[in-house]
């Protein structure tokens, strides 16, 4: 099978593989990728690690439960399910993102880049469970950045970077990082045609982008007016958002196929680009300045089969191959059996359980959204802001005490109902506060006319049939609805003195019986 589809793929003369000549990248597509790989993450820590450090500071000392916790994830869980991180100072967290920046800078060198890719992998491990909580990395974003570097690390041919032979050996660690990469992509698509049956529901109906859509612009509304105007034609145009969402599944289940593709490969590449380019241009989730710089493995063609090159690596660096293919191994059989979806994490090992349930605005299961302000970066789809979704007060699983509300720096808001809870999902609500038609959370005081279009909001959606995502009209009248509460928490928002950091007695609120609502 693996060499009819090589077969088929080399068939259509597609356009030849990246050479030095022709890219002034090295002959060798394990360094190139590698340079390339090691260059998109220095300019993303370039780009945000203040901002990174900037949140962290304040998340260190602000005293808040989730600062006592260190890991990956929302929960957050320990490394591989075993080890727990310590938790930095914040002077020793800038020191591990300048080592860490440092070692990716070295390994650009062609003398001995392997020692910095490990020296890299560690820190990868020490540095983002720091930021667990933080909007961009609080997901799946950096888990694949341990897995690349390490894989790298196992790569003998990067020895003679300094001068390679020609022609460069068996790329056999990008095929492995091929098959570790598939194996997430193809369980997240798994996980959704899984859900389709479990709610009678095709995930790939334009609804299901209607709805993480709308839950995107009230987590992280956008600042560009083009962007809203995008967002407001695709959110009332169900049947081109189900060519986009089934689009989407194929694309996830495609990745089946991809590390046999060869000179196809690129294809994957750049469409995992715009996919990923896609999400957080519409819905402000950054899987792009981590994640994505791992599909650029498949940027480069190989010629080779993955079965041959496997085979040598085996016959001539096995010390080297073993280890990463444990490492391989251990992520495909989590992504195999869907680890994540049925027990609990252990990342960075993932099946990548994201988006799964097919959804609409007018379905019967619970809703929930949150409105932030984001005081330390002016923009929660920045870089350098608390996530703002996960963790809300009546979360049984990401819950948020009324001592931690206050502390926040930024205004929050979380309303919704949670009538309609599937048993699996019980767990992670409150027992007070499941089957509710109506809750609403804050940790400032709210103007009478934001409650009232907020309620509104939850008795429209709650009302609604599912035909009514179908009807422009009615999905316009939720559009403005929901913008007009945006427009009122801003001008909410505004009245009040600007809030800092730290605890209750600082903030000039009043006091937390008086700040907290929950209706």
């Amino acid at each position: 099978g693996e060499r009819v589809l090589h077969g088929a793929a080399t068939s259509r003369c597609p356009p030849p593989p990246i050479s030095a000549e022709d890219s002034m990248l090295p002959e060798d597509p394990v360094r190139a990728f590698q340079l390339c790989y090691c260059g998109w993450l220095i300019l993303s820590m370039l780009t945000s690690s203040s901002q990174y450090q900037l949140f962290y500071t304040w998340f260190h000392s602000s005293g808040i439960g989730l600062a006592s916790k260190r890991g990956l994830g929302a929960h957050p869980s320990k490394l591989y399910g075993i080890i727990t991180p310590p938790a930095l100072t914040p002077l020793q967290m800038r020191a591990v993102g300048v080592a860490f920046t440092a070692c990716l800078l070295a390994s650009l060198a062609p003398l001995a880049p392997r020692p910095f890719l490990f020296g890299a992998f560690a820190l990868s491990l020490l540095y983002f469970p720091q930021l667990y909580a933080e909007a961009t990395l609080s997901g799946h974003n950096p888990i694949l950045v341990p897995a690349v570097l390490l894989l790298l690390a196992c790569a003998p041919s990067l020895d003679a970077a300094a001068s390679p032979p020609s022609p460069p050996p068996p790329p056999w660690p990008l095929q492995l990082l091929r098959v570790y990469l598939a194996s997430g992509y193809v369980s997240s698509g798994v996980a959704k045609v899984l859900c389709s049956f479990r709610f009678r529901r095709y995930w790939g109906l334009g609804t299901s982008l209607q709805h993480y859509f709308l839950e995107g612009m009230w987590s992280r509304p956008a600042d560009s007016a083009l962007t809203r105007s995008v967002q407001w034609r695709l959110v009332q145009s169900p049947r081109l958002l189900t060519i986009f969402a089934s689009g989407a599944l194929l694309f996830e289940l495609s990745f089946a196929v991809a590390p046999f593709s060869g000179r196809l490969s690129p294809l994957w590449c750049a469409h995992g680009l715009a996919f990923h380019g896609g999400i957080l241009w519409l819905q402000g989730l950054d899987f792009v300045s981590f994640w994505s710089a791992s599909l650029l493995v498949f940027a480069f063609p190989l010629s080779s089969l993955l079965s041959a090159d496997l085979r040598h690596a085996f016959e001539h660096e096995p010390l080297w191959l073993l280890p990463a293919a444990l490492y391989t191994l251990l992520q495909l059989l989590t992504a195999v059996s869907l680890y994540d979806l049925w027990l609990d994490d252990i990342l960075p090992f993932s099946c990548c359980p994201m988006f799964m349930p097919p959804r609409s605005p007018f379905d019967p299961l619970p809703k929930w959204q949150t409105m932030t302000t984001a005081p330390l970066t002016g923009n929660v789809r920045r870089s350098g802001s608390m996530e703002p979704l996960y963790w809300s007060p009546c979360s049984g699983v990401f819950g948020l005490s009324r001592a931690d509300l206050q502390k926040l720096p930024q205004r929050v808001v979380w309303f919704g109902s949670t009538t309609g809870m599937p048993p699996e999902a019980e767990r992670f609500v409150r027992a007070e506060c499941r089957a509710k038609p109506f809750l609403l959370f804050a940790n400032f005081e709210l103007s009478a006319e934001l409650k009232c279009l907020l309620h509104r909001w939850v008795d429209a959606i709650n009302s609604g049939e599912l035909a009514d995502a179908w009807d422009g009209a009615k999905m316009e009248q939720l559009l403005q609805l929901q913008q007009a509460g945006l427009d009122a928490f801003r001008a909410c928002v505004d009245r009040l003195p600007q809030r800092t950091a730290g605890p209750p007695a600082d903030c000039g609120f009043s006091p937390p019986t008086a700040v907290l609502k929950g209706e």
